[in-house]
């Protein structure tokens, strides 16, 4: 992640369930997240069509701590 304003990584989350929950949550508190998916090529099927994905989610430094509030219920 080069030039972003979201440089905190909040947490990381893998499977596609978990992931959904977490970003939900935010959204729901209104905290703005960055997704970087990390993908292995070595992966089959593909990793877009299972739920073995990894997530790393950035917020921004300054909404650390609500979005911390906000997923704590499901970490």
């Amino acid at each position: 992640m080069f030039f972003t304003k979201y440089k905190c990584l909040l947490c990381s989350a893998f499977g596609n369930e978990k992931y959904f929950k977490i970003t939900n949550k935010l959204k729901e508190h209104g905290v703005k997240y960055q997704t970087d998916i990390i993908r292995n090529p070595n992966t089959y099927p593909p990793i877009d069509h299972n739920d073995r994905a990894h997530y790393d989610i950035y917020v921004k430094e300054e909404d650390k701590h609500k979005a911390q509030q906000a997923i704590k219920s499901i970490l």
